[in-house]
């Protein structure tokens, strides 16, 4: 049976953007624009960027048409159905047109974006004094949510080891235990015996934290052996190459992965390949660029993990990463944004124009 729409089409003044908050002569929601309409109402009102996992739509097909069923799940899982439509595409505009009617008070009442913006109180600019000891506070208070124990220990392999780490070098294990997850972590790029050696960390209550717990455990424990961290904190050319020497006379150190060397990155580009994520809580920064396909983003504060001194700290984003529909971004745009890392460097993922 065709699913019906769970409210019908009617005369609602309501609109989003280019709403009239006089209420006379107001449009009716554009299903034109109906989903990026939805985005941005689900944004404003979670008062967070919204990810793909927040909007879902489902399209059936019926015959030579479509219906679509938006979820919405930061509402609850509340879903709207549509029109049958001559598209997937249209169909799911329809979705979104039946939830923002179903919405049309909330939207209402948020107001037009300009009238919350001239709401907002003006930050001053801060003095380089009082700049500098904001820094402090927040290096000292570790604000920086993209520095976990996963990334210095990252950090410190690779110092270590002289060398960029490989891909399956640093192997994380969770399993489900009486009280959450328990990881454990086995990191092959370091030298001799402590290759083979496994670090198990607390139980925890999610994968992630059981795997941060196991990497700042042995961050703590190979931080705390003095060989391993005389050889961290040797200068370039001193430590031990790929080759098992360390005279510098190769090209393979830890300096030359940053352009001192002439080292070069192996493996292909762009944004189909094997990645990790860095932090587990976005960060924002402004869009330096955007060429065709792809763009450079400078993070708004400085981030603490090796691959970061590559392109002058820019972070990478591609267009398959944009969320809310979006297929490019203006220079000088606010985004909130996801680290990763890939065999390339940093780049950016679940990408929001703030």
């Amino acid at each position: 049976p065709i699913l019906q729409p769970r409210l019908r089409t009617l005369p609602v003044r309501v609109g989003f953007a280019r709403m009239d908050m006089a209420g006379i002569g107001a449009a009716e929601p554009s299903v034109v624009d109906a989903k990026t309409d939805l985005n941005q109402f689900c944004q404003r009102y979670c008062k967070r960027p919204v990810t793909k996992q927040d909007i879902v739509y489902v399209v059936n097909r019926f015959g030579h048409q479509y219906q679509s069923i938006v979820k919405l799940n930061c509402f609850s899982g509340q879903e709207y159905a549509g029109h049958l439509c001559m598209s997937s595409k249209e169909a799911e505009k329809s979705a979104a047109h039946q939830a923002l009617l179903a919405y049309a008070s909330t939207i209402q009442a948020l107001g037009p974006k300009e009238e919350q913006k001239k709401g907002r109180k003006v930050q001053q600019p801060l003095t380089p004094e009082e700049q500098a000891a904001k820094e402090a506070r927040q290096a000292e208070a570790g604000e920086n949510l993209a520095i976990t124990p996963k990334t210095k220990l990252n950090s410190l392999c690779m110092k270590i080891a002289k060398r960029y780490l490989q891909k399956g070098e640093t192997m994380y294990e969770s399993l489900r235990v009486t009280g959450g997850y328990q990881a454990t972590v086995k990191l092959g790029a370091l030298p001799g015996e402590w290759a083979d050696r496994c670090w198990a960390g607390e139980v925890c209550s999610t994968k992630q934290k059981a795997e941060q717990s196991a990497a700042e455990i042995a961050l703590n424990q190979i931080l705390a052996d003095p060989e391993l961290s005389e050889e961290a904190n040797k200068p370039k050319g001193k430590g031990v190459t790929e080759g098992g020497k360390g005279k510098g006379k190769g090209k393979k150190g830890y300096w030359a992965l940053y352009g001192y060397g002439g080292w070069v990155w192996q493996g292909g580009s762009g944004p189909d390949q094997p990645r990790e994520r860095v932090g587990e809580t976005p960060i924002t920064g402004q869009v330096l660029e955007w060429k065709d396909t792809y763009g450079w983003i400078q993070p708004h504060s400085e981030v603490d993990h090796p691959a970061a001194a590559m392109r002058d700290g820019k972070v990478y984003v591609n267009k398959k990463d944009l969320l809310n529909d979006l297929d490019s971004l203006e220079a000088g745009v606010t985004v909130s944004f996801f680290l990763y890392e890939d065999n390339c460097g940093l780049g950016a993922e679940e990408v929001a124009v703030v």
